[in-house]
C-alpha cells in the first residue's frame, strides 16, 4: 500500500465520552505510532482538533479542567438553542496555536450537517476552523447552530458519527474509535438524554457501515454509564479509553 497518510485515526462522537478519545491517543502514542491525519465528529472533532493543534495529552486535560464546555456555555432564549457554546468558543480560539486548518501540527478533518441545505460536509481547509469544530459539536436543539459563509451547521452526527469515509481512500491504515454506545438498561430522564439516544438511534446503521471501513475498531462500551455532560469524570472516561485501547492494539502493526 502506498497511500498519501500511513496512518489515519478516526474519532467518533459521544458528548463527555469524548474523553476516552485522549486515553486511546496516549495508548497509540506507547505503541509507537503516530497519526498522520485525524477525522473527528461532535466531542471527537474537539478532541481531534486539540491534538491535530499539537496540543499534549496533558495540556488537553488542564485544558478542559479550567475551560469546562458544560461550565462555559451561557443560557439562552430558546429560539435556536437552548445554550449558546459562544463563551467556550471564545476560550477554545485562543487556546490553540493554529487559525486555520493549514496551520495545523497534524492535517484534520471534521464533518457537520449543514443544517440550511440537508447535507453532510466535511471540512479539511480554511480558516473556519473553531465554527467547524463547534458545528460539528453542536447538538440540534440543545445548541444554537454555528454560521459558516451563510449556512448553519449542527452536530455532524447527524449523518455520521464515525466519519471514516472521508479519509478511507487516503490512508493505508485506519483506527476507528467509537466512544458512544448507548445504556439500554436505563429510561432516559432528562430532555438531554432523550435527545441524545434520538440521535444516537438515528445514525445507528452508518456507524455499523463506517466501523467496517477501518482496519481495527477501538469500541470503549465501558463508558456507556456516562452521559452527555458527565464532565466531572473525564479522567474515568481517559481511563477507560486507554485500557480498551491497550487491550485493542497488543497485536496490532503497521508493516
Amino acid at each position: 500500500m502506498n497511500r498519501k497518510y500511513r496512518l489515519g485515526v478516526v474519532l467518533s462522537g459521544g458528548g463527555a465520552k469524548g474523553f476516552a478519545h485522549l486515553g486511546v491517543l496516549k495508548a497509540i502514542e506507547e505503541k509507537g505510532l503516530k497519526p498522520d491525519i485525524i477525522a473527528g465528529v461532535s466531542s471527537g472533532a474537539l478532541m481531534g482538533l486539540l491534538y491535530a493543534d499539537g496540543k499534549s495529552l496533558d495540556e488537553i486535560m488542564k485544558f478542559f479542567e479550567k475551560a469546562s464546555l458544560f461550565d462555559s456555555i451561557s443560557p439562552t432564549l430558546p429560539k435556536l438553542g437552548l445554550m449558546n457554546p459562544s463563551k467556550f468558543k471564545r476560550q477554545l480560539r485562543s487556546f490553540l496555536t493554529a487559525k486555520s486548518f493549514e496551520e495545523l501540527a497534524i492535517p484534520f478533518v471534521v464533518n457537520a450537517t449543514n443544517l440550511t441545505d440537508g447535507k453532510m460536509t466535511v471540512f479539511r481547509t480554511g480558516e473556519s476552523l473553531v465554527e467547524a469544530v463547534i458545528g460539528s459539536s453542536s447538538v440540534p436543539l440543545l445548541f444554537t447552530p454555528q454560521i459558516i459563509e451563510g449556512k448553519q451547521y449542527v452536530d455532524g452526527g447527524v449523518f455520521c458519527n464515525m466519519p471514516v469515509s472521508p479519509i478511507r481512500d487516503e490512508c493505508d491504515y485506519i483506527i476507528g474509535v467509537h466512544v458512544n454506545p448507548i445504556c439500554t438498561e436505563t429510561k432516559a430522564e432528562s430532555i438531554i438524554e432523550i435527545a441524545e439516544r434520538v440521535l444516537h438511534y438515528a445514525i445507528q446503521s452508518s456507524t455499523i457501515n463506517e466501523k467496517k471501513l477501518c482496519d481495527v475498531v477501538i469500541d470503549v462500551k465501558e463508558v456507556k454509564k456516562y452521559g452527555m455532560f458527565n464532565l466531572d469524570k473525564k479522567q474515568e472516561i481517559f481511563d477507560y479509553g486507554y485500557t480498551k485501547a491497550k487491550e485493542v492494539l497488543e497485536n496490532f502493526s503497521i508493516e
